[in-house]
């Protein structure tokens, strides 16, 4: 039996579990007051193992064959989503665990992918168990790399899943039909027929987001997805712990209302969770919820607080050591985070508000949603860089709401099987709720401050964050900290007096020039920030064929982390959907103090702008000519455009170029450039620190004589991963490489920082 190469590199590892775990069991027998020390630090070396585990990546996994042409065989383990585009074009997304392979020769795989097939019809749908074969190309599941997304790729890992597989429209051959009973497909089916008898009674729009909060999924309209995320309220559009959570307390309080006994409702309760769980589809996200929400529910229950904590410790660590991936999961840092403001702080902020003579349902409401939102503010400000000032509105007035209809929505399907007519009056009865809900909503995104943007907390100040929540909770470590102070009353003072000067020569310290190439994908988008703030965004990225908006998951986002909410300027470099695409969402989203653009037929724009032609925005927008410049603190700018360009043949041909100048530093600009407009550059002065390569690297731009003009040290190419034009090309490469000059990209480094002070530079990559 050959022994993986991961046992023989950390056999160290194991031999020091092994010593761990001896001194442990010792160390119990003697009852020593540090033997849980040894229980944590062998904890520790568990995870380490488990985390290797799930990283290591063994020679027949799918993933090792990224970007080849395969047959591939394998089974349909979960029910495919199904998505219908505006063409009438329907999306198919099958998860596959594959079997083999085929190339020239046959070969065993193991790992799932993402199987994506489009269809006119629904006919020949491959179910759960079937073995099927399909012919397409393995390409590993691609994000953004930029800070602060959510990591796609760890997160289809954590469900055992490493590729995606695309077959387009080719026939995906089911070789063999399986006549085994699936509980998968079984509940599919019920909720399919579930979700067609709501067709029946609301509008489709109301039946897809009251089946989305019963049983998962996001088929749900942008405004309202946008609505709910202001007010903070957008996890009970989904299956999560305060779902369970609630279903909880319904079942809990039915069951003291019929006056059954305390254990036989406990059990009733766990055995009710446990079917939902797996009418929800028993994906791995909806297990952790129904955990962390039984979890919650009985923590509330327990009349010993210390034994909730412990069980909240207990559960955690066994989750994690599970699977190691959660500690870096969204869904799991703000469930635990809530979990956490539940167990350790509701109880004291409860005793607090009763001083307030408030009814018990307020109190609740209130304690509740400020535990659980104190606990997880790291967090959500990290992934969402904002605070919904009206969540605590929401939460006291749309969510008791909200689950009305989820209880409700729960009894009709219940009672569906047997009394159809009252079925439909439910509906009837939620779809009115829904539209009360929905409506209240859309108001309290407009009050004064419904959302404000945060400053993400970087680690050292997310570890201070819960320290002081974790002294001011425990009363004997405060004693003992203030015992501390008193008795070291000198060092204390010398202390805070280093902290105030080191906290004021960071704020009076000049600040850089930071110039920022955000990974689009197969496009351009490039932030500057200057020393006092003022910011530049040079290009969105965007996509002709998709309907992704990047605009508003991609730059938004990454403008907001970096604590940009107005542009100077935003310069679109032509009117390409790669470069301005995203231009829509943050003209609707952010102030925009000057639009400028190449001369091109202003329908160009009000196209890829998606704006009527007579807009104001589209009539004041500047168009760049020749030396045309803008000064901002030190830094100019200039566009070296010529009028005198001849064969204008498309959008790339009018691409702006513009360089920055910052003291003897400057980057060059260049758009789509190509070969045969870059010699009206030749004359001009293009020398320049840095060059964002023309053309993600097409074959068709930077020619030897103009990159030997420009001469840059450093050489950044904003590209996709498998894009379709073979971007960058070998030969650019070989130009850039004939001359000393460093090349970045995109596609291999994630978001590029340069930092300089318009003397030297410094730079910063997402993916080290």
């Amino acid at each position: 039996m050959k022994i993986p190469e991961i046992s023989k590199s950390y056999t160290h590892l194991f031999c020091l579990i092994i010593v761990n775990l001896i001194l442990a069991f010792y160390f119990t027998l003697r009852k020593h007051k540090f033997t849980f020390l040894l229980y944590l630090i062998l904890f520790f070396f568990l995870g380490v193992m488990r985390y290797l585990s799930f990283t290591f990546i063994a020679d027949d996994n799918i993933k090792n064959y990224d970007n080849q042409e395969i047959t591939l065989t394998g089974i349909i383990c979960q029910m495919p989503k199904i998505r219908q585009d505006s063409a009438g074009i329907y999306h198919l997304t099958y998860v596959v665990d594959t079997k083999s392979i085929k190339q020239k020769e046959e070969k065993t795989t193991t790992g799932k992918v993402y199987l994506y097939q489009k269809q006119k019809n629904l006919d020949n749908l491959a179910k759960i168990n079937d073995t099927i074969s399909a012919t397409g190309t393995i390409r590993l599941i691609q994000n953004y790399h930029n800070p602060n997304l959510v990591d796609r790729e760890l997160s289809a890992q954590e469900e055992g899943i490493y590729a995606t597989f695309s077959i387009g429209k080719q026939n995906l051959k089911i070789l063999n039909t399986s006549d085994k009973f699936s509980l998968q497909e079984f509940c599919y089916q019920i909720e399919q027929s579930f979700l067609q008898s709501m067709y029946q009674t609301m509008p489709k729009n109301d039946a897809n987001m009251i089946f989305a909060m019963l049983f998962g999924g996001y088929n749900i309209e942008k405004d309202i997805l946008e609505a709910y995320s202001i007010t903070g309220i957008i996890h009970i559009l989904s299956v999560s712990g305060s779902h369970i959570s609630l279903i909880s307390l319904f079942l809990l309080s039915l069951g003291k209302f019929l006056h059954l006994p305390r254990f036989f409702n406990l059990i009733l309760l766990l055995i009710l969770i446990i079917f939902y769980t797996i009418l929800c589809g028993a994906s791995v996200p909806v297990m952790r919820a129904s955990i962390m929400g039984l979890l919650s529910i009985i923590a509330l229950y327990l009349e010993e607080k210390s034994t909730a904590q412990h069980l909240l410790s207990i559960i955690a660590l066994i989750l994690l050591l599970f699977d190691p991936l959660l500690l870096f999961n969204i869904s799991f840092q703000l469930s635990f985070a809530s979990t956490a403001g539940l167990v350790y702080l509701m109880p004291i902020l409860r005793s607090k508000l009763n001083k307030l003579k408030l009814p018990s349902l307020l109190i609740d409401n209130l304690a509740l949603t400020m535990s659980a939102q104190i606990f997880a503010f790291p967090i959500i400000i990290w992934y969402f860089t904002s605070l919904s000032l009206s969540s605590l509105l929401a939460n006291l007035i749309i969510i008791p709401l909200l689950e009305i209809l989820i209880i409700l929505g729960l009894i009709a399907f219940i009672l569906g099987f047997i009394f159809p007519f009252i079925t439909k009056i439910l509906f009837i009865f939620a779809s009115l709720i829904l539209s009360i809900s929905n409506e209240a909503t859309f108001l309290l995104t407009k009050i004064p401050f419904a959302s404000i943007y945060v400053p993400p907390l970087d680690f050292p100040a997310i570890l201070i964050y819960y320290s002081l929540i974790f002294i001011t909770l425990n009363i004997k470590i405060r004693k003992y900290l203030y015992l501390l102070l008193q008795k070291y009353k000198f060092i204390t003072y010398i202390c805070s007096i280093s902290l105030i000067i080191f906290s004021c020569y960071f704020m009076i310290k000049p600040s850089p020039l930071q110039i920022h190439f955000i990974d689009v994908g197969q496009g351009d988008a490039c932030l500057i920030i200057t020393p006092h703030q003022h910011s530049i965004l040079i290009d969105t990225g965007g996509s002709i064929n998709s309907d992704f908006d990047i605009g508003s998951y991609v730059d938004l986002p990454y403008l907001h982390h970096y604590g940009i909410n107005k542009l100077d300027y935003l310069i679109l470099s032509h009117a390409d959907a790669d470069h301005s695409g995203g231009a829509n969402s943050i003209l609707q989203k952010i102030p925009v103090n000057h639009l400028i653009i190449t001369d091109e037929d202003k329908d160009l724009y009000a196209k890829i702008l998606k704006l009527p032609l007579n807009n104001p925005l589209l009539a004041k927008a500047i168009v760049a000519k020749e030396n045309t410049a803008f000064n901002l603190e030190d830094i100019h700018f200039q566009f070296l455009q010529n009028d005198e360009k001849e064969n204008l043949k498309s959008s790339n041909d009018s691409s702006n170029v513009l360089k920055l100048t910052y003291h003897n530093f400057s980057v060059l600009f260049t758009g789509d450039l190509p070969q045969t407009q870059e010699k009206y550059l030749l004359n001009k002065n293009i020398a320049s620190t840095i060059l964002k390569v023309a053309h993600h690297g097409s074959k068709t731009s930077s020619s030897q004589e103009f990159l030997e003009h420009v001469r840059p040290q450093l050489a950044i190419i904003s590209v996709g991963k498998y894009n379709s034009f073979g971007h960058p090309s070998k030969e650019v490469l070989d130009r850039l490489n004939n001359l000393p000059t460093k090349i970045l990209r995109t596609d291999e480094k994630g978001a590029i920082v340069i930092y300089t002070d318009g003397y030297n530079y410094s730079l910063k990559t997402f993916l080290n």
